[in-house]
């Protein structure tokens, strides 16, 4: 994903009622783009790269020709989903409060 279209899926993503963050993350495991400041994005990109990871090798395991390209985590405060693609993974962090 280039730069620019980073900035405007998050700009699209971020728009959408109760989406508090959006972080791209490249296959290297670096944030290259994010509206949240520099420690929360650290944190996020760090803890749900090891659980993608975690999650895509169960995926792997149970059906060798399937992939996870969708991760959705549901708290009681966010709704949390990793979206995956070739080169890239993108977090996207939403208010569990807000409606859909």
């Amino acid at each position: 994903m280039l730069q620019n279209e980073a900035e405007k899926a998050i700009k699209r993503i971020q728009a959408q009622k109760g989406v508090e963050g959006v972080i791209v993350v490249n296959a290297e495991g670096i944030p290259i783009e994010s509206n949240l400041d520099h420690q929360r994005t650290l944190h996020y990109t760090y803890n749900f790269q090891q659980l993608l990871t975690r999650t895509q090798r169960v995926m792997k395991d149970l059906d060798p020709q399937n992939e996870a390209t969708l991760l959705d985590v549901q708290t009681e405060k966010n709704n949390i989903l990793i979206s995956t693609a070739k080169d890239y993974f993108m977090i996207a962090i939403k208010n569990s409060r807000e409606g859909p």
